[in-house]
């Protein structure tokens, strides 16, 4: 008997939407508060009350990419200040995400669809980001979705549409200008097979419309910053940060390590891991005999375009080889894991209760991980005490010396310094006198220092090692009575005044 596709569609659709009503009240209730989620809150905050562009608290523009803050605008001037609110939007962008998925995967086949949106949620890092106000979710979804306008680019009009999508996933996060590239590439392939013009005037137009839509956020920071036209382009992308040379404080080196198979597991799933070497062992087999859909092409341009631009630039010690980057591809390499076990099960029928162990075990992760992630506090409550305690005891324009933001920011509601040149020397120095010079350059009324892990000479606090005090420092600053006085202390922080 043959099941009725439209029926099995509206099922999956209201078994969708059940399940995203379920994470957006994991995610109004999650006490899981990031760094950067922390901080892109506080910017929607200030974009709400018209303070564009927002200004670090050393005088410079912000060059964060704007959009996710700004999707918190409305809330917060509809509703007031509401960080539940801010991670129930970024849920909606996950449950689009995987759609999208589907909808991609359902021009082959409903069943390939309904499989590569279940692998998508057995992403581990996938489900745990959805309930956090992080930009990992937002790129993924215009990721998909410039994919999904790709498949469907037959026009001109519509390779608009794919230039200002293009533009979008750039608001959100600068990786998402590596889509042109994957677009170049996919439509030269398709030209070169069917010979066919419109392939490369349509690709000319995306490129057009994308590099206009996205030339006022590069102008206003190349003006901010005023950086120079050469050198990688990732120096128009972020403000120039100061070389903390951290290795001759710590003897450490800080440098982010390369992905590995045991990372992409760790970071998608086993099960998904697995599913994507599969397909592209099939994908390879077949690529001669075209069998293989264009809807499988691009998806596989994308991963692979990607993951090589990550190592070239981790060989190259660019400093954006973060493993958080490989978000913008968690779609497509669904998509392209889900194709085998789709084939698996056009291949044999009864291949089908395979296919049906994986989408409940893709499903369990997924709320495993949700669930976890909702009950989990990233911070310990006495670091919270002491932010709160400065929140209460000093002033608004005081400035604390810390690393931590995003948190300082939303708990204490102050504006924070680290990054700084001679941050190196501050933390080595065994003279008080510079470092109390120092504070005073920057404009520093409070240091906050966090125990967390003790170590042999220096103090990490439990997030990473980048937010490091030396001991060196700290028994300086205790010691040095006439530039410094501990106003707040408990368990594992202490606060020092400058006098």
């Amino acid at each position: 008997m043959k099941i009725d596709e439209k029926l099995i569609e509206k099922a999956f659709i209201l078994f969708l939407i059940a399940l995203g009503i379920f994470y957006i009240y994991l995610a109004s209730q999650t006490k899981m508060l990031g760094e950067d989620e922390a901080f892109f809150y506080d910017m929607g905050k200030k974009f709400s009350q018209s303070n564009y562009p927002p200004f670090d608290n050393l005088g410079r523009p912000i060059s964060l990419s704007p959009f996710v803050p700004l999707t918190f605008t409305i809330p917060f001037m509809i509703f007031g200040s509401s960080i539940e609110l801010a991670k129930i939007i970024i849920s909606l962008f996950g449950i689009l995400t995987v759609l999208l998925v589907y909808l991609i995967g359902k021009k082959i086949n409903i069943y390939y669809g309904i499989i590569s949106a279940f692998l998508l949620f057995s992403a581990n890092l996938f489900t745990h980001f959805m309930l956090i106000v992080y930009l990992e979710i937002p790129i993924a979804f215009f990721s998909i979705l410039a994919t999904y306008m790709f498949l469907n680019l037959n026009s001109y009009k519509r390779a608009i549409l794919a230039g200002a999508v293009i533009s979008l996933a750039f608001s959100v996060k600068q990786t998402g200008l590596f889509l042109l590239a994957g677009l170049v590439i996919y439509k030269l392939i398709l030209y070169l097979h069917q010979k066919d013009v419109i392939h490369i005037k349509t690709m000319l137009m995306v490129i057009f419309a994308s590099v206009i839509l996205m030339t006022p956020f590069l102008i206003k920071n190349i003006i901010a910053y005023n950086y120079p036209y050469t050198y990688f382009l990732n120096n128009f992308f972020n403000e120039p940060k100061a070389p903390m040379h951290w290795e001759g404080v710590t003897g450490k080196v800080l440098s982010t390590p390369m992905l590995t198979i045991q990372t992409y597991a760790a970071n998608l799933s086993w099960l998904l891991v697995i599913s994507i070497i599969f397909s592209l062992v099939w994908f390879l087999l077949n690529i001669e005999n075209k069998k293989a859909p264009k809807e499988l092409l691009l998806p596989t341009i994308l991963s692979s375009l990607f993951i090589l631009l990550y190592y070239i630039f981790y060989f190259l010690d660019m400093g954006i080889s973060e493993p958080r980057n490989i978000f913008i591809i968690f779609p497509q390499l669904s998509l392209v894991g889900g194709f085998f076990l789709w084939k698996l099960k056009e291949y044999k029928k009864y291949f089908i209760l395979l296919i049906l162990v994986v989408c409940v075990l893709s499903l369990y992760m997924s709320v495993q991980i949700a669930i976890g992630t909702s009950s989990s506090q990233r911070y310990p409550d006495n670091y919270i005490q002491a932010l709160e305690w400065i929140k209460k005891n000093t002033d608004k324009s005081d400035i604390i010396l810390t690393t931590y933001s995003g948190s300082v920011k939303y708990f204490a509601e102050r504006d924070v310094v680290w990054g700084v040149k001679d941050l190196p020397e501050v933390m080595s120095t065994t003279n008080s006198t510079f470092i109390y010079n120092a504070m005073k350059k920057y404009n520093v009324s409070y240091i906050l220092v966090w125990r967390g892990i003790l170590g042999d000479r220096f103090i990490v606090p439990e997030s990473n090692l980048i937010g490091i005090f030396t001991y060196n420092f700290l028994n300086n600053v205790i010691s040095d009575n006439t530039h410094f006085n501990v106003t707040y202390q408990n368990q594992d922080n202490i606060v020092f005044k400058v006098l």
